[in-house]
């Protein structure tokens, strides 16, 4: 039986979020924002993370408007952010950097 995943201290969090510097916590989730050029852009990036999300079983929070979306991850399971989060952050901003039409961050 998998082991469940357990919540992060603050300073764990802290610690983990010099690895991912685009990603912030927002009201008890790791959350990261994202600017498209386009609604379609948009649309395709939320698309290949919920493929992500799939194949990592863990789902983020995605909150889409137009031209931008906000990924949040936390694990409720746990009741907080777990290193499962901080996992699947890594996996989003590899997929990130693998399209070249990204105009901005945030």
């Amino acid at each position: 039986m998998p082991k469940e995943p357990t919540k992060l201290s603050v300073e764990e969090i802290q610690s983990h979020l010099k690895t991912r510097p685009n990603w912030e916590v927002d009201n008890g989730m790791l959350q990261r924002r994202f600017t498209f050029p386009t609604f379609p852009a948009t649309m395709f990036f939320a698309c290949a993370v919920a493929h992500l999300a799939e194949v990592g079983q863990h789902h983020p929070d995605l909150n889409i408007s137009y031209n931008k979306m906000a990924v949040r991850f936390v694990t409720h399971a746990a009741g907080g952010i777990t290193a499962k989060d901080f996992e699947m952050a890594q996996k989003v901003d590899e997929l990130w950097n693998t399209f070249d039409w990204k105009p901005t961050n945030g």
